[in-house]
This record gives structure tokens, C-alpha cells and sequence, in this order.
């Protein structure tokens, strides 16, 4: 494999992201999160922490040919793939905590299950309302915190009694954020009122409970870091506990739930 970028990502590992945790997890979440920032015709989008483009490509349909879209992301290979994906958009490698953008340059900032990400979260939420216009619409989601979702809390307690506890911990990292009032908290803290956080009811869909395992670890950050006696034990305790979310005619579906935070910017601001 290349050598890791900024995030510790690899192409591979973006292209991997794409073909198989897209349609997998993230295709659903687009129209939600339009809707939940109000994206319309004409609209200037800014996506933040843009992946492969996963929102963006919707943002781009809604917008119209009146519209823009631009896509930031810390992870240069994941911007590679979203440039082959999204030709019409503007993409920039850039952190949300300085983003290199006008004050007041957007009328819609989207963020996708990034901000768990960030080390200052309060700070990215922060730089996000100054890029909005005056009126302007922001939404954030994260995933729910890891007691609402039980089959990953059960592979975080597989691959940190296989692999080690901070591997696990790779795994638990997406959901720090997803503590029932976390994501209200802050936006208090970033000195925004948080306009309404909503709870979604999303499904995970894999072909298997090898290949939900093998996307998680192949496709992520455990990348290239477990050893194949690892993979198939994980497997191996994995088909045992997951068993009632599996149907040879569907394969492996489980819910999958996530928070999504609404801001309309002060026109006075």
C-alpha cells in the first residue's frame, strides 16, 4: 500500500471507503442531511469533511446549475476519489478547525459524521457558523453513542479481546460523539443555539457477517494492521454473536442510528 495521509488513510483505503461503506451505510444519510440544512436551488453548499463526496453528489443535484458545491477534507485521498466522482464540485484539502474560505460565504454547511473527528470539536462547530451567511443553515450528524448501537459496541469487544484495546478503540472512535445531549452541549460551548437535534433510525446492510467485519477492518483505519489469524477469529466470534442479524435471502442487516443537529445563523450575525 501507498504511503498514509494527513488522517492515516491510504488511496486504497478511500477507494475501499467508497465501494463498499457507501452503499453500505452512507447512501441513506444524504437526503437527511439536505433536508435538515435546508439545501435549495441556487444554494452555495459548503461540505465539510467531504469523504469521497458522499453528500456532495447530492448537493450538487439540488443545487442546480445556479448553485456550487464545495467539498473539504483533511484526507487527500479521500478528496482524490471524490474529484473522479464529482467533477462539477470544488474541492480543498484544508482542516475544519482554519477553513480557507470568506466569512459569510455560504448559504448551506453540511457536516457528515466527521466531527467526532475533530480534536476540538466546539472549535470546527465554531469555524463552520463563520463560513455561513447570516440566515444561513448549518446541519452536523454523528452516530449515536455506542450503547443505542449494540452491534458495533459487540465488535469493539471482539477486536479489543483478539487484537488489542487499542484497536478496539479505533473502532469505538466514531461514536465519542453520540452521548444523548453531547452534540447540543457543543454548539453551547461554541457559542451557537443549536436549532433542534433530531434522532435518525438508519440500517447497515452487508452481503455477510465476514464482509461487514472485513469492510470495517480492511476499509478503515485497521487497515494492513490485523493479521489474517486475527480476521478469522473476529470472524469466527462475529458469526456467532451477530447470528440474528443475518438472512441468507438479505444477507446482514442491523439498525444503525444517528443524531442530526440543525443551526440557522442570526440574521444580525
Amino acid at each position: 500500500m501507498t504511503t498514509p495521509d494527513e488522517m492515516g488513510l491510504t488511496p486504497e483505503a478511500a477507494c475501499g471507503y467508497e465501494s463498499y461503506f457507501v452503499p453500505a451505510i452512507f447512501a441513506q444519510w444524504p437526503p437527511i442531511m439536505a433536508e435538515a440544512a435546508g439545501v435549495s436551488p441556487g444554494d452555495n453548499v459548503l461540505d465539510v469533511g467531504c469523504g469521497t463526496g458522499i453528500f456532495t453528489r447530492e448537493a450538487l443535484r439540488l443545487v442546480g446549475t445556479e448553485g456550487t458545491v464545495t467539498g473539504a477534507d483533511l484526507s487527500e485521498s479521500m478528496l482524490t476519489v471524490a474529484r473522479d466522482t464529482c467533477a462539477a464540485a470544488e474541492f480543498r484539502q484544508c482542516s475544519v478547525m482554519s477553513l480557507p474560505f470568506d466569512e459569510g460565504q455560504f448559504d448551506a454547511v453540511v457536516s457528515s459524521f466527521m466531527l467526532m473527528f475533530v480534536p476540538e470539536p466546539a472549535t470546527g462547530l465554531k469555524e463552520m457558523a463563520r463560513v455561513l451567511r447570516p440566515g444561513g443553515r448549518m446541519a452536523i450528524s454523528v452516530w449515536e453513542g455506542l450503547n443505542s448501537n449494540d452491534v458495533y459496541s459487540a465488535l469493539v469487544d471482539i477486536v479489543s479481546d483478539v487484537v488489542s484495546e487499542e484497536a478496539g478503540e479505533s473502532i469505538a472512535w466514531p461514536f465519542t460523539l453520540g452521548a444523548e445531549g453531547k452534540l447540543a452541549e457543543l454548539f453551547a460551548q461554541a457559542g451557537l443555539s443549536v436549532s433542534s437535534v433530531s434522532v435518525h433510525a438508519g440500517l447497515a446492510l452487508f452481503p455477510s457477517v465476514s464482509e461487514f467485519v472485513k469492510t470495517e477492518i480492511e476499509s478503515w483505519l485497521l487497515a494492513d494492521s490485523v493479521s489474517e489469524s486475527q480476521m478469522a477469529e473476529i470472524v469466527a466470534q462475529a458469526d456467532s454473536e451477530f447470528l440474528q442479524y443475518y438472512d441468507a435471502s438479505k444477507g446482514m442487516e442491523f439498525p444503525f442510528n444517528a443524531a442530526v443537529a440543525s443551526y440557522t445563523k442570526p440574521s444580525g450575525a
